[in-house]
């Protein structure tokens, strides 16, 4: 039973320090991604990211509880575990945002597949709740192997001005043909 309980106290003081390693890595790792990405237009969070949100708030509970209960807390565990939830809320808030730059669109910054290049869109179109109000716009596009795929985005009413300004800029200009490019030839009058 003692070789049991000192395995345990080890793991229990090795656990938060390689808790907070890894999330600072990943922290780390997020920022440097964050900071290649260049010539932002527009950027959103795409929803709050609730499993950071709720260790955290368990850490201060957990916490909390063993203080007004008179028990001995170990600070510097706690410490390393609400640090580590930090750097764990920063770097899923840096991930979790929607980037509109000069390139395309970027749907979450760990997610490759959820990357969209302006030249990549063959359609678009807004889409609404039932209510009548826009909600988003779903893109049509190619991925690199050629199959056709849809990115359906949800934009912020306050951000729906600007990002309809884009797509005008970048997609628009792009789908209106003349009627030289439909018809071959212009019409005469």
């Amino acid at each position: 039973m003692n070789v049991t309980a000192e395995l345990l106290r080890t793991l229990h003081g090795v656990l938060p320090v390689c808790f907070f390693g890894v999330t600072l890595l990943f922290l780390g790792v997020t920022l440097f991604h964050y900071q290649q990405i260049k010539q932002v237009h527009l950027r959103w969070l795409r929803r709050w990211p609730l499993l950071p949100t709720g260790f955290l708030l368990l850490v201060i509970a957990l916490g909390a509880y063993a203080v007004l209960n008179g028990q001995p807390v170990p600070v510097f565990r706690l410490g390393l575990y609400l640090a580590g939830g930090l750097c764990w809320l920063g770097a899923a808030i840096v991930s979790e945002q929607v980037l509109i730059t000069d390139c395309g669109i970027i749907d979450g910054l760990n997610r490759a597949d959820r990357y969209v290049g302006w030249g990549q869109i063959l359609d678009y179109f807004p889409w609404q709740d039932p209510d009548g109000q826009v909600r988003g716009f779903a893109f049509l596009f190619a991925d690199i192997r050629g199959k056709r795929r849809r990115l359906n985005l949800v934009v912020p009413r306050v951000r729906q001005p600007a990002f309809r300004r884009l797509l005008v800029h970048y997609l628009d200009t792009r789908f209106e043909l003349t009627l030289q490019q439909c018809y071959g030839k212009t019409l005469k009058e």
